[in-house]
């Protein structure tokens, strides 16, 4: 029998290898179109896409402002590039014996994404981080055009303009905890 198996894996390994590798490779891109279409449509992205212009966000302004990008920043476009460009799919091995072959699927890491969301005005700090945590000083926020503002739309003052806190938004986290449920799924099919 072990005989028999060792004749069938030996014909059928390459073609079963390439077509696994093909069927997983498809099920990634599908699952990867859909985390960037999440990350698309996420309330942050949308937000910081839309600049320094305003948003839902409160007492007016924006979280761009909030945040305190420079005016014609595009803080979402390393993320949007790093979640277009970093999934792979690796071919690791596959058995001999059997009709088996293993791979591996790189996604981004947390490092990855801090590395390329600083804060603009506190080096080591990541805005995509902060934003899960919160971020403080929603209180000394005004919206006001300034020469003195970087985005040109708010500044931060020393007293306290209003009671709000701008909490805890889950962001990537959720993003890529999605996509590797849906994945997960896909793949398991």
């Amino acid at each position: 029998m072990k005989g028999l198996q060792r004749e069938i894996s030996k014909q059928y390994s390459m073609g079963f290898r390439k077509r696994v590798e093909r069927k997983i490779r498809q099920d990634v891109k599908k699952a990867q179109l859909r985390m960037i279409l999440a990350f698309e449509s996420h309330e942050v992205t949308r937000d910081l896409d839309k600049g320094a212009s305003g948003s839902s966000f409160p007492g007016g302004g924006s979280l761009f402002s909030f945040i305190g990008f420079n005016s014609g920043d595009q803080p979402t476009n390393a993320l949007r590039l790093l979640l277009t460009k970093n999934i792979k799919v690796k071919f690791i091995k596959s058995a001999k014996s059997e009709i088996e072959a293993t791979f591996q699927i790189d996604l981004p890491s947390r490092e990855q994404i801090e590395m390329l969301t600083p804060m603009p005005w506190a080096s080591g700090r990541s805005w995509a981080r902060e934003v899960e945590f919160g971020i403080p000083g929603l209180g000394q926020y005004l919206v006001k055009d300034s020469q003195a503002s970087r985005s040109g739309k708010a500044i931060q003052v020393k007293s306290v303009i209003r009671t709000a806190q701008f909490g805890a938004k889950p962001y990537m986290t959720k993003i890529l905890s999605t996509f590797i449920l849906d994945l997960t799924k896909t793949l398991s099919k």
